[in-house]
């Protein structure tokens, strides 16, 4: 019997993935992956090192692009893929701590149905090869602490050099194994040069990417967008870390911390020493993120989804360990009742709009060879790129040039001939459709006076708190 519950949970999994998958438009963030692997291999490593994250998911997206194009699901399919191998590889990790099943078949079911994991494999982005990657360094950590195998210790160096090839706040992971790592030499007063090596080859690996590195860095601690952190931002990314979404009043986000330290509680006295890994896979992110943040803001709830794989393996485990059979089957059976009913109710919440995909189809059905398409913000500019196919080149609206605009809002995958910093010189006679929107604290850009509005269309985003998509169509006077 247990050897059919595994396929089924990767079956679930998979579903749910899949559940509207393309019913919200691709989006700014997103709509990077999309351009950047359709420049040559150079031009694709150069821009990449002008942004802020490191290469790997856009490498490996960009082989995946050979094989099933350049199209949403596609695109988003990638992200699929490392979800559901996410939740395989959270079952090797706790097979290999707890030697046991159940608890292993918990903890992937866990996985399966968590919103939050959901919510990230729906994107075409770097964080369910992050997640996978995380997990399978962390069960070729403990595999090679127990072997001592030199094969074994070789992949893990490699993996986690791939962990932080896709994405920094891996970092925190990888410090987290490293602390537990020094914990078990400490504990067995003995010194394992191979786990040494295993770090000193992910060091080599990443010493290529080392000075872009330091580069982003700095651009980052220049100026970034991320705000600062407050005292709800801990409580708010735990109750996303459990059942996804936002909005919750602050009497349930204490309640959440409360039952959140008991569950930790129970964790801690479990007897297996692998538990100090997955503790420190929790809260390192936490601490580590929450110190940097006090000289430039990196706390954001998205990059806690490396840290919410440690948390879904408490929770099982912490479940499995409960004694009283009957109490142990009635609370897993609510928790997994309520991740569903969560998931579902995630999706009310959001309210589905047509977005980029019907905006910028209205202008690919009606627009002639010789009209202009101005954008008025980099945010929905990138978006509209990828679904543009007049062959018409947009550009993007802007009060000066390249070096002016702050690197958040794209600069790596722009030129100076991408922007237009004055709408006076268009001809009389053209007709000009303008996008622009209400989100990302967009408004709609100042045109000459002689342009006549002929129609405007609005499409709202989704989620809506992204505002709304103007089309507008004018003839020039």
């Amino acid at each position: 019997m247990k050897k059919i519950i595994l396929p089924l949970i990767l079956l679930t999994g998979l579903l749910l993935r899949l559940y509207h998958n393309t019913s919200i438009a691709l989006w700014h963030d997103e709509a990077f992956s999309a351009l950047y692997i359709k420049y040559g291999w150079a031009e694709m490593m150069h821009r990449i090192a002008l942004d802020v994250h490191p290469p790997l998911y856009y490498l490996v997206l960009r082989l995946w692009n050979y094989i099933l194009g350049n199209g949403l699901l596609s695109l988003r399919l990638m992200s699929i893929a490392f979800g559901i191998a996410t939740i395989y590889a959270g079952y090797l990790l706790v097979k290999q701590i707890s030697k046991n099943e159940t608890w292993a078949l918990v903890t992937a079911f866990a996985l399966a149905l968590n919103p939050f994991q959901i919510q990230y494999a729906l994107e075409a982005r770097m964080y369910t090869l992050g997640t996978f990657l995380a997990l399978l360094s962390s069960y070729y950590l403990l595999k090679s602490l127990e072997t001592n195998r030199r094969k074994d210790w070789v992949i893990y160096g490699v993996l986690i050099a791939a962990s932080i090839y896709t994405h920094y706040y891996l970092v925190f992971t990888v410090a987290a194994q490293a602390l537990y790592a020094l914990y078990v030499m400490v504990k067995d007063k003995k010194i394992n040069f191979h786990l040494i090596g295993a770090y000193l080859l992910s060091v080599i690996l990443f010493l290529p990417w080392l000075k872009v590195f330091f580069r982003q860095l700095n651009q980052v601690e220049q100026s970034f967008w991320i705000p600062a952190a407050d005292r709800w931002s801990v409580p708010g990314t735990i109750w996303k870390m459990i059942f996804g979404g936002s909005g919750q009043t602050h009497g349930i986000l204490i309640i959440t911390l409360i039952i959140t330290a008991i569950a930790l509680g129970y964790f801690i006295k479990l007897k297996q020493q692998q538990k100090w890994l997955i503790l420190l896979g929790l809260v390192v992110p936490f601490f580590g993120s929450i110190l940097i943040s006090l000289k430039t803001s990196i706390y954001l709830d998205r990059y806690f989804v490396f840290a919410s794989l440690f948390f879904s393996i408490v929770i099982g485990m912490t479940f499995s360990e409960i004694k009283n059979y009957a109490a142990r089957r009635t609370l897993l059976a609510v928790f997994f009742a309520l991740s569903a009913i969560w998931f579902f109710k995630n999706w009310q919440e959001i309210k589905l709009g047509p977005g980029m995909a019907a905006a910028a189809e209205q202008i690919n059905e009606n627009a002639t060879p010789n009209d202009k398409i101005y954008v008025g913000s980099s945010f929905v500019y990138f978006t509209f790129k990828y679904y543009n196919h007049t062959q018409i080149k947009p550009l993007l609206v802007s009060s000066g040039p390249l070096e002016t605009i702050p690197h958040f809002s794209g600069t790596a995958l722009l030129n100076d001939d991408d922007l237009i910093l004055d709408f006076k010189p268009t001809a009389k006679g053209s007709q000009v459709w303008l996008v622009w929107t209400t989100g990302f604290g967009g408004s709609k850009p100042l045109v000459p006076g002689n342009w006549r509005l002929v129609e405007e269309n609005a499409y709202t985003d989704t989620p809506d708190f992204k505002g709304q998509i103007f089309i507008d169509q004018y003839r020039v006077n």
